[in-house]
C-alpha cells in the first residue's frame, strides 16, 4: 500500500508540503519505494526497529513546517486533506483539528463511514466520553508542541496517538471538519489490531497521566472519566472478539453492560451466531 499512500500527498490539490518519511527498520522494498521520489520526501531510517510512539518522535524532530499531519503506510488523503485543514487552522485558533473517516478494506473497498460528532472547541469531555480522533485525520500546530513540551510517550505500542491527542485537548480548543478527507485501511495485519491486547492498559496509562496531572479537570468532567474508564472492559471484549473468544468477551463486558446502550447490545450479540468479522465491522 505505500505507493498509494505517498501519491495520496502528492495528489493534494496544496502543495506546499515535505513529507518525513520514517523507516522503522523495515526488511522489505520500502527504502526502494520512498527513495524514488523528488526532494519533497525527505527518508530516514532507525538502525534497529523501536515502538511506534519513539519512531513517530524522531520523524517529529526531522519536521520543518508550521503544521504537521500524519500518514501510516497503509492508509491514503483525499485530494483536499491539507487544503481544507490548513483553511481552517490559518483562520480560527485550533491547537489541532480533525476529520471523519472512509474506513476501506484491504482491497481498498469502502465500507463504512466513521462521521465525527463533536463540535468545535474545548471538547475534553466529549473526547472522554467518544473518543473519535482517527490519527490520519489530524492536523495540528507544531508551536502547540514547542510550547507545551509534548511529544508521543515512546513507551506505548498501541495509542501514543491517543495520549498525545488527548493532553492537547485537555488545555486547548480543537477543530472539527464532519466531511471525511482520509481513507482509513483496516485489515487483519495492521498493528493496531496486533497489539489489542494492550489496548485497555494503554488506554488507562493515558487517562491516569491527565488525570495526576489535571485534578481540577478529573474532578469537574467526573462523569465523563468514569465513562472512559469504563471503557476499557469494552476495549478488553474487542480483543477477546478478535480471538473469538466470545465468552471471554460477554463476561467483560457484563462489569459494563449498564453503562451505555451499545454494550448492553452487543453483550447480547454476542450470544447469537453471528460470525466474528460482522461483530468487529
Amino acid at each position: 500500500y505505500l505507493k498509494k499512500a505517498i501519491d495520496s500527498i502528492y495528489s493534494q490539490s496544496y502543495t506546499n508540503w515535505e513529507i518525513i518519511f520514517w523507516d522503522n527498520a523495515s526488511t522489505d522494498e520500502s527504502a526502494i519505494i520512498a527513495q524514488s521520489y523528488d526532494d519533497r520526501l525527505k527518508y530516514y531510517k532507525s538502525a534497529e526497529n523501536c515502538s511506534l510512539g519513539e519512531a513517530r518522535n524522531f520523524a517529529l524532530r526531522q519536521t520543518k513546517g508550521k503544521y504537521i499531519a500524519f500518514l501510516d503506510c497503509d492508509d491514503l488523503y483525499l485530494p483536499n486533506k491539507l487544503l481544507r485543514q490548513l483553511d481552517v487552522l490559518e483562520n480560527y485558533d485550533y491547537a489541532m483539528i480533525y476529520s471523519s473517516v472512509i474506513m476501506i478494506d484491504a482491497k481498498g473497498n469502502e465500507f463504512r463511514k466513521l462521521i465525527v460528532k463533536n463540535d468545535n472547541g474545548y471538547m475534553l469531555p466529549e473526547l472522554l466520553i467518544h473518543y473519535e480522533i482517527n490519527m490520519q485525520s489530524v492536523m495540528l500546530r507544531k508551536s502547540v508542541l514547542n510550547d507545551e513540551n509534548l511529544s508521543f510517550n515512546s513507551t506505548l505500542k498501541y495509542c501514543p496517538d491517543y495520549n498525545l491527542f488527548m493532553k492537547i485537548a485537555a488545555n486547548y480548543d480543537v477543530g472539527v471538519i464532519k466531511e471525511p478527507l482520509v481513507n482509513y485501511r483496516v485489515s487483519p495485519n495492521s498493528l493496531s489490531t496486533q497489539t489489542l491486547d494492550i489496548a485497555s492498559h494503554e488506554n488507562k496509562f493515558s487517562l491516569d497521566e491527565i488525570s495526576s496531572k489535571y485534578p481540577e479537570l478529573r474532578s469537574k468532567y467526573e462523569f465523563a472519566f468514569n465513562a472512559a474508564y469504563a471503557k476499557l472492559h469494552y476495549y478488553d471484549a474487542v480483543a477477546s472478539i478478535h480471538k473469538s473468544d466470545f465468552v471471554q468477551a460477554r463476561a467483560r463486558l457484563k462489569k459494563v453492560i449498564f453503562k451505555r446502550w451499545e454494550y448492553l447490545i452487543l453483550y447480547f450479540i454476542l450470544y447469537l451466531p453471528v460470525r466474528k468479522v460482522v461483530i468487529l465491522r
